[in-house]
Protein backbone atom coordinates (compact mmCIF):
# COMPACT_ATOMS: atom_id res chain seq x y z
CA UNK A 1 0.00 0.00 0.00
CA UNK A 2 2.51 2.80 0.69
CA UNK A 3 4.06 1.86 -2.12
CA UNK A 4 1.75 3.40 -4.47
CA UNK A 5 2.02 6.71 -6.39
CA UNK A 6 0.11 10.10 -4.99
CA UNK A 7 -2.14 9.58 -8.13
CA UNK A 8 -3.40 6.05 -7.01
CA UNK A 9 -4.17 6.91 -3.41
CA UNK A 10 -8.01 7.62 -2.32
CA UNK A 11 -7.42 11.47 -2.11
CA UNK A 12 -6.39 11.92 -5.43
CA UNK A 13 -8.77 10.05 -7.49
CA UNK A 14 -11.53 11.97 -5.51
CA UNK A 15 -10.07 15.72 -5.04
CA UNK A 16 -8.24 15.69 -8.93
CA UNK A 17 -11.64 15.93 -11.01
CA UNK A 18 -13.48 18.30 -13.27
CA UNK A 19 -16.40 18.13 -11.12
CA UNK A 20 -14.69 19.45 -7.81
CA UNK A 21 -13.20 22.34 -10.43
CA UNK A 22 -16.80 23.10 -10.97
CA UNK A 23 -18.51 23.22 -7.97
CA UNK A 24 -15.20 25.26 -6.43
CA UNK A 25 -15.74 27.25 -9.38
CA UNK A 26 -18.97 28.04 -8.60
CA UNK A 27 -18.56 28.94 -5.11
CA UNK A 28 -15.85 31.13 -5.48
CA UNK A 29 -17.94 34.59 -5.97
CA UNK A 30 -19.16 33.73 -2.36
CA UNK A 31 -16.14 32.99 -0.63
CA UNK A 32 -13.60 34.87 -2.37
CA UNK A 33 -10.26 34.72 -2.98
CA UNK A 34 -8.65 34.79 0.93
CA UNK A 35 -11.12 31.95 1.92
CA UNK A 36 -10.10 30.10 -0.83
CA UNK A 37 -6.62 30.01 -0.34
CA UNK A 38 -7.17 28.91 3.89
CA UNK A 39 -9.73 26.27 2.72
CA UNK A 40 -6.84 24.70 0.07
CA UNK A 41 -3.91 25.25 2.17
CA UNK A 42 -5.24 23.48 5.13
CA UNK A 43 -6.71 20.40 2.55
CA UNK A 44 -2.72 20.55 1.07
CA UNK A 45 -1.82 20.64 4.56
CA UNK A 46 -3.59 17.73 6.21
CA UNK A 47 -3.39 15.34 2.90
CA UNK A 48 0.88 16.02 3.56
CA UNK A 49 0.22 14.77 7.06
CA UNK A 50 -2.06 12.36 6.13
CA UNK A 51 0.62 10.75 3.39
CA UNK A 52 4.21 10.11 4.85
CA UNK A 53 5.32 8.45 2.35
CA UNK A 54 4.70 10.99 -0.61
CA UNK A 55 5.90 13.44 1.61
CA UNK A 56 9.05 11.66 1.86
CA UNK A 57 9.41 11.19 -1.77
CA UNK A 58 9.17 15.31 -2.23
CA UNK A 59 11.29 15.73 0.90
CA UNK A 60 14.09 13.51 -1.40
CA UNK A 61 13.10 15.61 -4.39
CA UNK A 62 14.32 18.39 -2.45
CA UNK A 63 17.31 17.54 -1.41
CA UNK A 64 18.62 17.39 -4.71
CA UNK A 65 18.32 21.30 -5.12
CA UNK A 66 20.70 21.32 -2.17
CA UNK A 67 23.66 19.57 0.21
CA UNK A 68 22.16 20.48 3.22
CA UNK A 69 19.91 18.46 4.92
CA UNK A 70 16.13 19.15 4.01
CA UNK A 71 13.42 18.66 6.94
CA UNK A 72 10.18 17.22 6.42
CA UNK A 73 8.61 20.39 7.25
CA UNK A 74 10.18 22.08 4.32
CA UNK A 75 8.76 19.70 2.20
CA UNK A 76 5.49 20.02 3.81
CA UNK A 77 5.48 23.46 2.71
CA UNK A 78 5.46 22.19 -0.86
CA UNK A 79 2.01 20.87 -0.79
CA UNK A 80 0.44 23.74 1.53
CA UNK A 81 2.04 25.85 -1.72
CA UNK A 82 0.20 23.58 -3.68
CA UNK A 83 -3.13 24.09 -2.21
CA UNK A 84 -2.56 27.81 -2.51
CA UNK A 85 -2.22 27.27 -6.67
CA UNK A 86 -4.66 25.23 -6.84
CA UNK A 87 -6.89 27.84 -5.12
CA UNK A 88 -5.72 30.35 -7.19
CA UNK A 89 -6.14 28.42 -10.51
CA UNK A 90 -10.04 28.21 -9.69
CA UNK A 91 -9.95 31.69 -8.60
CA UNK A 92 -8.60 33.14 -12.16
CA UNK A 93 -10.37 31.08 -14.13
CA UNK A 94 -13.60 32.52 -12.22
CA UNK A 95 -12.89 36.14 -11.32
CA UNK A 96 -13.47 39.25 -13.94
CA UNK A 97 -10.45 38.88 -16.34
CA UNK A 98 -9.32 42.78 -15.31
CA UNK A 99 -9.16 41.31 -11.75
CA UNK A 100 -7.11 37.86 -13.19
CA UNK A 101 -4.67 40.23 -14.83
CA UNK A 102 -3.92 42.00 -12.00
CA UNK A 103 -1.92 39.46 -10.29
CA UNK A 104 0.69 39.61 -12.77
CA UNK A 105 3.82 41.42 -11.44
CA UNK A 106 6.27 43.23 -14.03
CA UNK A 107 7.29 40.51 -16.11
CA UNK A 108 11.20 39.57 -16.67
CA UNK A 109 13.11 38.88 -19.92
CA UNK A 110 10.01 39.46 -21.96
CA UNK A 111 12.37 40.85 -24.23
CA UNK A 112 13.54 37.17 -24.89
CA UNK A 113 10.27 36.00 -26.18
CA UNK A 114 9.48 39.14 -28.88
CA UNK A 115 13.06 38.93 -30.18
CA UNK A 116 12.58 35.25 -30.81
CA UNK A 117 9.25 35.95 -32.46
CA UNK A 118 10.39 38.53 -34.83
CA UNK A 119 11.32 36.06 -37.49
CA UNK A 120 7.88 35.24 -37.88
CA UNK A 121 8.51 31.33 -36.48
CA UNK A 122 6.91 30.46 -33.51
CA UNK A 123 8.79 29.90 -30.49
CA UNK A 124 8.70 26.86 -28.03
CA UNK A 125 8.20 27.44 -24.32
CA UNK A 126 9.74 25.08 -21.75
CA UNK A 127 8.65 25.35 -18.28
CA UNK A 128 8.67 23.10 -15.35
CA UNK A 129 6.46 21.70 -12.46
CA UNK A 130 6.89 25.37 -10.82
CA UNK A 131 4.75 27.39 -9.00
CA UNK A 132 1.32 28.49 -11.25
CA UNK A 133 2.47 27.87 -14.34
CA UNK A 134 -0.92 28.02 -16.09
CA UNK A 135 -0.68 31.62 -15.51
CA UNK A 136 1.57 31.97 -18.18
CA UNK A 137 -1.40 31.85 -20.33
CA UNK A 138 -2.62 34.53 -18.19
CA UNK A 139 0.52 36.72 -18.79
CA UNK A 140 1.30 35.95 -22.25
CA UNK A 141 -2.31 36.57 -22.85
CA UNK A 142 -2.08 40.20 -21.52
CA UNK A 143 1.03 40.93 -23.37
CA UNK A 144 -0.54 39.29 -26.70
CA UNK A 145 1.26 36.39 -28.04
CA UNK A 146 -0.49 33.70 -29.12
CA UNK A 147 -0.05 30.44 -26.97
CA UNK A 148 -0.48 26.71 -27.41
CA UNK A 149 -0.03 24.01 -24.47
CA UNK A 150 1.15 20.67 -25.68
CA UNK A 151 0.15 18.63 -22.57
CA UNK A 152 -0.82 15.07 -21.77
CA UNK A 153 -4.43 13.70 -21.55
CA UNK A 154 -5.75 14.46 -18.09
CA UNK A 155 -7.02 10.67 -16.02
CA UNK A 156 -10.57 11.55 -17.57
CA UNK A 157 -11.45 13.22 -20.82
CA UNK A 158 -14.33 15.59 -18.81
CA UNK A 159 -11.44 16.79 -16.72
CA UNK A 160 -8.77 17.30 -20.34
CA UNK A 161 -11.75 19.81 -21.63
CA UNK A 162 -12.86 21.48 -18.34
CA UNK A 163 -8.96 22.39 -18.83
CA UNK A 164 -9.10 23.48 -22.02
CA UNK A 165 -12.22 25.29 -21.34
CA UNK A 166 -10.12 27.30 -18.77
CA UNK A 167 -6.98 27.95 -21.08
CA UNK A 168 -9.82 28.87 -23.43
CA UNK A 169 -10.68 31.99 -21.27
CA UNK A 170 -7.13 33.38 -22.10
CA UNK A 171 -7.34 33.01 -25.94
CA UNK A 172 -4.92 29.50 -25.51
CA UNK A 173 -5.21 26.38 -27.33
CA UNK A 174 -4.88 22.90 -25.47
CA UNK A 175 -3.53 20.34 -27.93
CA UNK A 176 -3.66 16.43 -25.97
CA UNK A 177 -0.26 15.47 -27.19
CA UNK A 178 -0.43 12.08 -25.53
CA UNK A 179 3.18 10.85 -25.37
CA UNK A 180 4.85 11.73 -27.98
CA UNK A 181 4.69 15.67 -28.10
CA UNK A 182 7.46 16.79 -31.22
CA UNK A 183 5.59 14.28 -33.65
CA UNK A 184 2.37 16.14 -33.22
CA UNK A 185 0.94 17.59 -36.58
CA UNK A 186 -1.15 20.23 -34.44
CA UNK A 187 2.35 21.29 -32.14
CA UNK A 188 4.20 22.05 -35.47
CA UNK A 189 1.12 24.02 -37.15
CA UNK A 190 1.00 26.14 -34.55
CA UNK A 191 4.55 26.80 -34.78
CA UNK A 192 4.17 27.62 -38.43
CA UNK A 193 1.65 30.10 -37.45
CA UNK A 194 3.57 31.86 -35.34
CA UNK A 195 2.57 30.40 -32.26
CA UNK A 196 4.38 29.98 -28.59
CA UNK A 197 3.89 26.66 -27.98
CA UNK A 198 4.32 25.35 -24.24
CA UNK A 199 5.78 21.93 -22.96
CA UNK A 200 6.58 21.20 -19.43
CA UNK A 201 10.14 19.59 -19.50
CA UNK A 202 11.20 18.90 -16.13
CA UNK A 203 9.81 15.12 -15.92
CA UNK A 204 10.05 12.40 -19.25
CA UNK A 205 6.79 10.80 -19.59
CA UNK A 206 7.29 8.48 -22.41
CA UNK A 207 11.48 9.02 -23.31
CA UNK A 208 14.26 8.01 -21.35
CA UNK A 209 15.33 11.86 -20.70
CA UNK A 210 18.94 13.11 -20.24
CA UNK A 211 20.28 12.92 -16.73
CA UNK A 212 21.32 16.86 -15.65
CA UNK A 213 23.11 17.63 -12.73
CA UNK A 214 22.02 19.29 -9.63
CA UNK A 215 23.41 20.11 -6.84
CA UNK A 216 23.12 17.20 -4.61
CA UNK A 217 22.56 14.52 -7.35
CA UNK A 218 20.88 13.68 -10.98
CA UNK A 219 17.41 14.09 -12.38
CA UNK A 220 16.17 13.21 -15.55
CA UNK A 221 15.27 16.03 -18.38
CA UNK A 222 13.03 16.07 -21.11
CA UNK A 223 14.53 16.17 -24.89
CA UNK A 224 11.26 16.87 -26.25
CA UNK A 225 11.88 20.39 -26.32
CA UNK A 226 15.33 20.69 -27.78
CA UNK A 227 13.92 17.56 -30.13
CA UNK A 228 10.89 19.77 -31.41
CA UNK A 229 13.68 22.89 -32.13
CA UNK A 230 15.58 20.47 -34.44
CA UNK A 231 12.80 19.21 -36.28
CA UNK A 232 11.40 23.01 -36.82
CA UNK A 233 14.22 25.18 -36.71
CA UNK A 234 12.52 27.32 -34.01
CA UNK A 235 14.21 28.22 -30.81
CA UNK A 236 13.60 27.56 -27.18
CA UNK A 237 12.98 29.96 -24.29
CA UNK A 238 12.95 28.64 -21.39
CA UNK A 239 10.34 30.37 -19.02
CA UNK A 240 8.84 29.98 -15.44
CA UNK A 241 5.99 31.97 -13.15
CA UNK A 242 6.51 32.26 -10.02
CA UNK A 243 4.67 33.39 -6.99
CA UNK A 244 6.04 36.79 -5.09
CA UNK A 245 5.51 36.89 -1.34
CA UNK A 246 2.61 39.24 -1.41
CA UNK A 247 0.86 36.36 -3.55
CA UNK A 248 1.16 38.03 -6.96
CA UNK A 249 3.18 36.07 -9.78
CA UNK A 250 6.14 37.11 -12.22
CA UNK A 251 6.81 35.44 -15.26
CA UNK A 252 10.43 35.47 -16.63
CA UNK A 253 11.79 34.11 -19.91
CA UNK A 254 15.46 33.52 -20.11
CA UNK A 255 17.13 33.93 -23.67
CA UNK A 256 16.43 31.58 -26.48
CA UNK A 257 17.88 28.79 -27.04
CA UNK A 258 18.48 27.08 -30.78
CA UNK A 259 20.26 23.80 -32.12
CA UNK A 260 22.36 24.41 -34.55
CA UNK A 261 23.44 20.98 -36.02
CA UNK A 262 25.23 20.43 -40.02
CA UNK A 263 24.77 16.80 -39.69
CA UNK A 264 23.57 13.48 -37.77
CA UNK A 265 26.31 13.18 -36.18
CA UNK A 266 26.34 16.82 -34.86
CA UNK A 267 22.35 16.62 -34.09
CA UNK A 268 22.28 14.22 -31.28
CA UNK A 269 25.02 16.57 -29.68
CA UNK A 270 23.27 19.73 -29.92
CA UNK A 271 20.43 18.52 -28.83
CA UNK A 272 21.84 16.98 -25.63
CA UNK A 273 23.56 20.65 -24.95
CA UNK A 274 20.04 22.64 -25.54
CA UNK A 275 18.83 20.51 -23.39
CA UNK A 276 20.95 21.15 -20.50
CA UNK A 277 20.81 24.77 -21.67
CA UNK A 278 17.05 24.63 -20.82
CA UNK A 279 17.59 22.98 -17.54
CA UNK A 280 19.75 25.04 -16.74
CA UNK A 281 17.50 28.06 -17.36
CA UNK A 282 15.11 26.77 -15.34
CA UNK A 283 17.01 24.93 -12.14
CA UNK A 284 18.39 28.73 -11.79
CA UNK A 285 14.83 29.67 -10.59
CA UNK A 286 13.61 26.74 -8.88
CA UNK A 287 16.76 26.23 -6.49
CA UNK A 288 15.72 29.90 -5.51
CA UNK A 289 12.56 29.16 -4.63
CA UNK A 290 12.46 25.44 -3.89
CA UNK A 291 9.19 24.75 -1.85
CA UNK A 292 7.10 26.31 -5.60
CA UNK A 293 8.35 22.92 -7.27
CA UNK A 294 5.76 20.32 -7.14
CA UNK A 295 6.78 17.08 -7.98
CA UNK A 296 5.63 14.25 -6.00
CA UNK A 297 6.83 11.67 -7.94
CA UNK A 298 10.50 10.45 -7.41
CA UNK A 299 12.41 12.62 -9.98
CA UNK A 300 16.23 11.35 -8.82
CA UNK A 301 17.93 9.37 -11.73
Amino acid sequence: MEGRSHTERWAYQRLYQDSIFTLCTRLYPYLRRPVFQAVSRTVAWTYAMTQPTVREVVRRNLQLLRKEPVSMAEAGRVFVNFGATIADYVAVGAMPVERARSLQENDGGLEHLRAAMAGGRGVILATAHFSFFEYGAVALGKAGIPLTIGTLPEPTASLTEWRAKWRQRWDTETVPVGADPFSSIQIVRSLDAGRCVALLADRPIAEHGLPIDLPNGRTLFSTAPAILAAMTRCPVVPVIVRRLPGGKYRLTAKPPIRVEATSREQRKQAIEDCTRQIAAGLFEEIIQHPTQWYQFVPVSA
